[in-house]
């Protein structure tokens, strides 16, 4: 019962678990990130935490491991690419009707939009009614980050809630899927479409490098930057619609690869902006994706409702966790256990993740969840038409 309360709701019959198991790989990560940034900011630590805990430059020590757990982020934009992929290779593969692009952006719109709107509003509204910050300054990071364009007017991440740098990545994406695949079915050719593929994978690898060693910060969030990541998820939906029968065999040997590719991933992950490290950094992102896949031990982890309905929740722990943490470890930074920075950090994450948990789980439900029907607006005004007559009568 809990399960199919908390669990998504897809626009097609097939509910797909290892997609939500992948999403909380990348949340529980970057909340770990946010995690040690809010605590070692709330106890005025934060130019040492990495040193008290044995130095992010001394390989596999905790600090290098915690100071790559944002990682996620990067992890999120390939299983969107993978996602929004999903239904126009199924209609490229089935010889089926076309993608209605009205249908498909008008389901981004009332998916996504009423969850961000609201958590932009209300953190606007902290930001001045309890932080004390003017209304007039806001008032510009308000209104470009509204419109998903903060990065690209400020050139950096929007104050009222930093974390939406990426989801306006993401939105340009959503914008940009039906462009790329127009230009992907103009030939039936194989070799066509992987050159396709390959030159802007090659293109974003080149355009990341350039653009963060000239420290044109107003780029860094842009599509263009990350492309590489987004492709690695369209490779990975063309491939698991094409070999469907592939992907339905576990086998042992891929969760060696899923073990490697977690290793690989952070050992890789920085200085992204080198070609090298950005190639292999995907190429493990791929091999983590197939493991949840066909993996034995890898798919039965991440395909446990607890796991995947975390990783379901992950849109509306992604909008409220920064700004909750960095609230909660102002009251509960005194709480130590007298035994160093890191297992202090272990206590806050015990105290706080289960209260992150619980607040995100109760705006999913309210907020988020019923906005996964398609047809909310619709029943929401027939609702509100109908509460009006009563009052009338």
């Amino acid at each position: 019962m809990l399960t199919l309360l908390f669990r998504r709701k897809t626009q097609s019959t097939s509910f797909i678990p290892e997609i939500d198991g992948l999403r909380f790989f990348a949340i529980i990560t970057v909340i770990g990130y946010h995690f040690n940034t809010a605590y070692s900011r709330a106890v005025g630590f934060e130019d040492y935490a990495m040193e008290a805990m044995g130095g992010d430059r001394i390989t596999f020590s905790p600090a290098w491991w915690i100071i790559r757990l944002d990682l996620g982020v990067k992890v999120f934009f390939s299983i969107s690419g993978m996602v929004l992929a999903l239904p126009f290779i199924k209609s490229l593969v089935s010889g089926g009707k076309s993608i209605d692009l009205k249908d498909y952006y008008y389901r981004r719109l009332t998916r996504l939009e009423p969850p961000f709107i609201l958590s932009l509003v209300a953190f606007a509204f902290v930001h001045v009614l309890f932080l004390g910050e003017s209304g007039n300054e806001i008032l510009p990071h308000f209104v470009a980050g509204f419109f998903y364009l903060h990065h690209l007017v400020f050139g950096s991440p929007n104050l009222i809630n930093p974390v939406t740098w990426s989801l306006e990545t993401e939105a340009q994406f959503y914008v940009l899927v039906p462009a790329f695949f127009f230009l992907f079915t103009r030939s039936a050719n194989g070799w066509f479409r992987i050159s396709i593929v390959s030159l802007l994978f090659v293109a974003s690898l080149m355009f990341k490098k350039i653009t963060y060693t000239s420290d044109i910060k107003w780029l860094q969030a842009t599509i263009f930057y990350y492309l590489t990541n987004f492709m690695t998820g369209v490779v990975f939906a063309w491939l698991y619609i094409a070999r469907q029968d592939f992907f339905k065999k576990k086998n042992i040997v891929w969760d060696l690869v899923g073990i490697l590719s977690i290793l690989m991933l952070f050992y890789f992950y920085k200085p992204q902006f080198k070609i090298h490290t950005n190639t292999i950094f995907n190429v493990a992102t791929f091999g983590l994706m197939a493991s949840v896949f066909k993996g034995r031990y890898f798919n039965w982890f991440f395909t446990r409702p607890f796991i995947y309905i975390v990783g379901g929740m992950c849109y509306s722990i992604y909008l409220l966790h920064y700004a909750f943490l960095h609230l909660l470890t102002k009251y509960t930074s005194g709480i130590t256990t007298g035994h160093g920075y890191l297992s202090d950090l272990g206590l806050q994450l015990l105290i706080g993740l289960p209260l992150v948990l619980l607040i995100s789980a109760l705006f999913y439900l309210l907020i988020e969840k019923p906005c996964m029907d398609k047809y909310w607006p619709q029943k929401l005004m027939a609702w509100m038409t109908g509460h009006r007559k009563k009052i009338k009568a």
